[in-house]
């Protein structure tokens, strides 16, 4: 496909499914992903590759380093400057791709050790920085496209690259509000985000306050109707404080599965619960359930502040990176060497 300039995008269509056809405990009817501000779409369109910027366009090639230092304002200026349709990809999107992998018993592996997988480490990619896989020093990406199939989403080499590691990818459509949930119902990537409703969902944290003095882990992540710890004391006391300190985190492949669940969360409204495990924020409807999607990777929180989402892992996580791996740990204005994004594309 091509943007308003001319520029290229390789994109695989994901045609839309229903949720029952995942786990009927899931819900039913069609996946979110594929609904947009309440109209129901055929199928969406997924950047096969990480972006790189062109112009001020995200593009999405083969054999490009993946773009990095770029904030989340930048990457979502980078895709919406495309032209009608595209958008950085949502966590509706990303969700609706690891149910699609977990279903079908395939989930990717990736660059996760440095230009190789951590779990298969004769798999490795073209090197960005010349370094040999698994060097642990230097720019530990690779070219996208570059490393075999099983780093594809369908384990094919038609499939989407890199949902896990090599960079860790900005999501639209999500934030964290002194740990409060804020997304659309649906995949509209045309609402603003002031405008996203609240879920009544927050992350709360087993321990806590921090200390103040430094980004240190603090505690585990746990789905809650309320805050009863904060992982930093914010400041000021009634919230809105974005400052970088303590964090709540559960790391290894399990991670995110081990999201915890509390007694409030199980009072919410079961369409509530639903729609969280549908965006693979949540791992189970309720607490004594089992898990539904065992999407591998961590997740690691600040419940304090704005934040918004990375999602995949990046070239030196190991096995903290996967489909389910989630970050809500940093602000927006934030850019590094390990995060990047991916432009989506809807009609």
């Amino acid at each position: 496909m091509y943007d308003d300039k001319g520029y290229p995008t390789i994109v695989q269509i994901i045609p839309k499914f229903n949720i029952e056809d995942i786990d009927p405990e899931l819900g039913s009817g069609v996946h979110p992903a594929f609904v947009v501000g309440g109209v129901e779409k055929p199928q969406i369109y997924i950047a096969v590759y990480p972006a790189t910027v062109v112009d001020g366009r995200a593009v999405s090639i083969s054999g490009k380093a993946p773009a990095n230092y770029v904030t989340y304002d930048q990457a979502v200026q980078y895709c919406t400057a495309k032209g009608v349709g595209w958008h950085l990809m949502t966590n509706w999107e990303w969700a609706a791709l690891a149910l699609w992998c977990v279903k079908n018993n395939f989930q990717p592996r990736g660059n996760t050790n440095y230009r190789r997988s951590h779990a298969a480490t004769y798999e490795v990619g073209g090197s960005v920085d010349g370094r040999e896989p698994g060097e642990t020093v230097g720019d530990g990406r690779t070219f996208g496209g570059s490393g075999p199939a099983s780093w594809r989403h369908n384990n094919s080499f038609q499939g989407v690259v890199d949902l896990v590691g090599n960079v860790w990818e900005w999501q639209g459509g999500l934030k964290l509000i002194d740990g409060q949930i804020y997304m659309p119902n649906d995949n509209d990537f045309t609402l603003a985000a002031a405008q996203w409703p609240s879920q009544g969902v927050y992350l709360d944290a087993s321990a806590g306050p921090g200390d103040g003095n430094g980004a240190t882990y603090n505690g585990t992540s746990i789905l809650s109707n309320g805050i009863s710890k904060y992982s930093e004391t914010p400041t000021p006391a009634g919230g809105g404080d974005n400052r970088d300190l303590d964090y709540t985190y559960i790391g290894g492949e399990t991670g995110w599965q081990q999201t915890g669940i509390s007694t409030g969360y199980n009072g919410l409204t079961l369409a509530v619960r639903q729609r969280m495990a549908q965006a693979l924020i949540a791992p189970k409807i309720v607490s004594t359930g089992s898990v539904l999607v065992a999407a591998k990777g961590g997740i690691q929180c600040r419940n304090y502040g704005e934040r918004v989402p990375i999602r995949g892992g990046s070239w030196d996580n190991g096995a903290i990176a996967g489909l389910g791996a989630l970050y809500l740990y940093n602000r927006r204005v934030y850019s590094g060497g390990v995060v990047g994004f991916r432009p989506a594309f809807a009609f």
